[in-house]
């Protein structure tokens, strides 16, 4: 009989912390979920990510504020634009002449020495060394043709953001536009120089975008590229396009693009982020060419974009607990121990339509093997509103690691039977609909020696 009854109080205290386990809405496009947890096969990574990482706090933390201002329209990827082209010489090709392509007056050429011996201030070119030969062969005497020319020397001493050992200098628009050449008199030798030609009056921009916002190991890397005008963004046909794909320990995955049926050009990759943990982005560097109305056009671009491992995920379980407000355990898996947070935007029902009410963001840390996070959204956010409710902009993020491990748009149903269930009505500041919004956080200690506070 005492045992019955210590299990139908176990029982209780069970369902009166756990009132309503669900599933998490299946993924859509666009969304960015792990099918499984990572770890990095090689142990020499695992021991240079923990001298890699740095130290973060274990004290689990959990906040929650009001948003209504925050934004239906979802995130698109980042459109890198690009009127620039880069090409690395030597001093024996400046000697010879290396050709600058451009398809607007007033281009702006930028010289910068690449030099590994000594410093590279000393390996600088002064414009006035410099020879501009004009489209129709017309070779200009020292320092004509430019205009705005600077020296390395001075742009030390301006304190501008270029490279030691650069010297720039603008093409007269007297001159126009077209294929020049550039010389420098004297120059010899296997020194390396970056030439930068930079066209702000070009009508022609290489435009690139990745496919998804974030990456994860294992994904397919999506490349969109087109050449377009700035007249009406009508797409000139690039005649070739290359690139090379550097992950942050500096691996280097080569790329082919190839038309498609929009005129633009595609590259993909299947990515392999099982690399020694290294701080920073993915990049892909490319170089395409082209010819139009008897203009030769040439662009350098290059693009940033995340790639995580999924050493942890969402297990797709998520638990409706008791008290004020609404508050979620969500379930997550972890192939290595470390910080994760989840963080969320909860909707509801005001005046017939879901509006948003607020965001919750809660971290702490987890062991090897599968847990949960709370998600406490405070009740002052849901008393001008009813069910039901919707869970959207779910993230599951790497603090340690500083990676996006899970994104989904759309995660989750509440109906407002279900809060008023779990108690999510009670212990309201005032009567339903007679609260405004605060936009200050509201912390919600998360353990009773925790202490809680913005990150």
């Amino acid at each position: 009989m005492q045992t019955r009854l210590k299990l139908l109080v176990a029982a209780t205290l069970s369902c009166a912390n756990s009132l309503y386990a669900a599933s998490l809405l299946p993924p859509q496009s666009g969304d960015l979920a792990a099918k499984a947890v990572v770890v990095p096969a090689a142990p020499a990574a695992l021991k240079a990510e923990a001298a890699a990482l740095p130290v973060v706090a274990r004290e689990p933390v959990s906040l929650s504020w009001a948003s209504p201002e925050i934004a239906a329209v979802a995130p698109v990827p980042f459109v890198a634009r690009s009127k620039e082209s880069y090409t690395t010489v030597t001093a024996d090709e400046l000697a010879a002449g290396v050709p600058l392509h451009t398809t607007a007056p007033r281009a702006l050429v930028r010289v910068q020495a690449l030099s590994t011996v000594g410093p590279r201030e000393q390996a600088a070119i002064h414009p006035q060394s410099m020879t501009v030969i004009d489209p129709k062969g017309r070779a200009m005497k020292a320092g004509e043709g430019m205009e705005a020319m600077v020296t390395a020397d001075k742009l030390a001493k301006a304190d501008i953001p270029f490279a030691e050992g650069t010297s720039a200098f603008r093409l007269q628009s007297s001159l126009g536009a077209g294929e020049f050449k550039l010389k420098v008199e004297g120059a010899s030798g296997s020194d390396r120089y970056l030439v930068n030609v930079v066209e702000p009056d070009s009508p022609y921009a290489l435009t690139m975008q990745t496919g998804a916002l974030h990456y994860l190991h294992g994904n397919e890397l999506v490349l969109q590229a087109a050449l377009e005008t700035a007249v009406d963004g009508a797409k000139v046909k690039l005649s070739q396009l290359t690139g090379d794909v550097v992950s942050p320990a500096g691996r280097h995955f080569p790329v082919s693009f190839k038309a498609d049926s929009g005129g633009r050009m595609r590259a993909t990759l299947a990515l392999d982020a099982d690399e020694t943990p290294t701080p920073g982005l993915w990049e892909i560097s490319a170089e395409g060419t082209a010819s139009t109305k008897g203009q030769s056009v040439k662009r350098s671009i290059r693009l940033a974009f995340p790639v995580a491992m999924p050493v942890a995920r969402l297990t797709r379980s998520a638990e409706l607990t008791s008290g004020a407000g609404v508050n979620l355990a969500v379930g997550v898996e972890a192939a290595t121990a470390g910080r994760y947070e989840v963080r969320g935007v909860l909707y509801g029902t005001v005046k017939g339509g879901l509006t948003p009410l607020g965001v919750a963001d809660s971290a702490q840390w987890l062991e090897q093997g599968t847990g949960s996070i709370a998600l406490n959204f405070a009740p002052e956010l849901i008393a001008n509103a009813t069910g039901p409710f919707e869970l959207r902009e779910l993230f599951l993020l790497d603090q340690g690691r500083l990676g996006v491990l899970h994104h989904q748009q759309r995660a989750m149903l509440i109906s407002e039977a279900e809060v008023v269930r779990a108690g999510g009505r009670a212990a309201m500041p005032v009567a339903l609909g007679g609260l405004k919004a605060t936009a200050e956080p509201v912390r919600v200690k998360q353990a009773p020696n925790a202490q809680s506070s913005p990150r």
